[in-house]
């Protein structure tokens, strides 16, 4: 959809969040007079002050169907919500600033990224890597800012994609990189088959470049259909790790060792990552260098340092058990007392509770909406493991305090998402950072 399809629309904003409102500032910054609706749930403490604007409560939108033609759908609203069925069923058509932004004209390269794990910290390695070399990358999407609001003329954007903005997407990036799929955000997409669905339409959708991990069976399992121009990474003929460096084929890039980012999940990304690299014909020892030095992002793996002789380890980010299984493998043999607990996504415990059966030492505290789903998963363990409830993250860390023993580590990584008590992964781990600061 062009801005010249636009332009004929009687247009609405459905979802007046951070992407709502970058939706509302491109589109007021090429139509200056157009009137645009606004959708919310509850009406935001401050509209913008705007004589071509007219808001519509939520649960008033089936009685203003007659005044729109168009509606751009912000991510967090299902693509399944009942509200969706029956504004196409009024021939009402529904997309995302997502495919607005990827039908604008650019002279970059588009690199999409997607996975259960690991999309934010691949894309802000990619974005590190290409800075070095010396191009001029722009990244956005999922992460950080609006599609919309990128500032444009760069050499390459690298965009960040939920299962969210996958699930619809229509125009087909240059690139298009999956890492991984594990079961997530069954109550947006209603079914975990629906989500890897989702999620794969993003290789369905044609790109040039289509980016697999060979070591990853849901991928082969739930894609489908493998395309033609498919490059994979943890191939031993492409890039991969061994215990010692990161090849392609059989040509050493470099050496684990010099890697800043813990963990054998995050050398997987730096594989994903060096796959990108060498489609765009650079030079992947340069690369690697680069890539080595990459210290992470907030609320990911995030060391926080030792306060009363304990280290700290953020790892917010870690919405599901998978990516927590990820970062306890990041420091096995140390003595780590695990905090978790979250939102309820249906999600699936199983492999967790091997992993606990397999490290019997690790001690663990649970909190908030999952709570008797991980003690449950837990008790079947046998004999039982050990876990202590807590009533929120503060009581969780006064708890760990006295637990864990000089040396050790108290690790945030909660296998689950944050919604039930926390605006956001990022205010959990802000909260658990604040917490760590007061040694009981």
């Amino acid at each position: 959809m062009n801005l010249s399809d636009i332009e004929t629309r009687n247009i609405a904003i459905w979802g007046l969040g951070e992407e709502g409102m970058a939706s509302y500032r491109f589109l007021r910054s090429h139509f200056p007079e157009k009137m645009i609706f606004l959708i919310n749930r509850g009406r935001p403490g401050k509209l913008p002050e705007d004589d071509h604007i007219c808001f519509i409560p939520e649960d008033r939108l089936k009685e203003n169907t007659g005044h729109i033609d168009l509606v751009i759908k912000s991510p967090g609203i299902s693509l399944y919500h009942p509200l969706v069925t029956l504004l196409r069923q009024h021939d009402i058509r529904v997309t995302s600033a997502t495919n607005i932004w990827f039908a604008l004209p650019r002279r970059g390269r588009v690199i999409a990224v997607t996975g259960s794990n690991g999309k934010s910290t691949t894309c802000a390695l990619l974005h590190h890597i290409l800075k070095g070399m010396g191009l001029a990358p722009e990244i956005g999407g999922n992460m950080g800012t609006p599609l919309l609001s990128l500032a444009g003329g760069a050499d390459c954007y690298i965009v960040e994609l939920s299962s969210y903005q996958t699930a619809d997407l229509i125009i087909a990036p240059d690139m298009a990189l999956l890492l991984n799929l594990f079961p997530e955000h069954i109550q947006w997409h209603q079914s975990h088959e629906q989500y890897f669905t989702d999620k794969a339409n993003l290789i369905r959708t044609g790109a040039k470049t289509v980016i697999l991990n060979h070591d990853d069976p849901l991928t082969r399992e739930k894609i489908g259909h493998i395309p033609e121009n498919t490059l994979w990474f943890n191939a031993p003929s492409a890039i991969h790790c061994t215990d010692r460096h990161i090849l392609s084929g059989d040509d050493i890039l470099g050496n684990l060792k010099d890697i800043t980012l813990p963990g054998n999940h995050n050398r997987e990304n730096i594989c994903a990552a060096l796959t990108v690299c060498r489609e765009l014909g650079l030079d992947l020892k340069s690369c690697f260098r680069l890539a080595a030095s990459f210290a992470g992002l907030p609320h990911r793996l995030e060391n926080l340092g030792i306060t009363g002789g304990r280290i700290y380890i953020n790892d917010s980010i870690s919405t599901t058990p998978e990516a927590t299984i990820a970062a306890l493998k990041s420091f096995e043999g140390q003595e780590t007392t695990l905090i978790m607990g979250g939102q309820d996504r249906q999600q699936d415990y199983g492999h967790f509770t091997q992993y606990v059966r397999n490290h019997p030492n690790l001690k663990i505290i649970v909190a908030y909406e999952t709570r008797p789903k991980i003690l449950a998963a837990l008790n079947k363990i046998d004999p039982p493991v050990p876990v202590i409830q807590a009533d929120n993250l503060k009581n969780a860390v006064a708890i760990a305090q006295k637990i864990t023993p000089d040396g050790g580590i108290i690790m945030l990584s909660p296998a689950a998402p944050s919604y039930d008590a926390f605006r956001n992964f990022e205010q959990r781990g802000d909260s658990f950072k604040e917490f760590s600061k007061k040694n009981q």
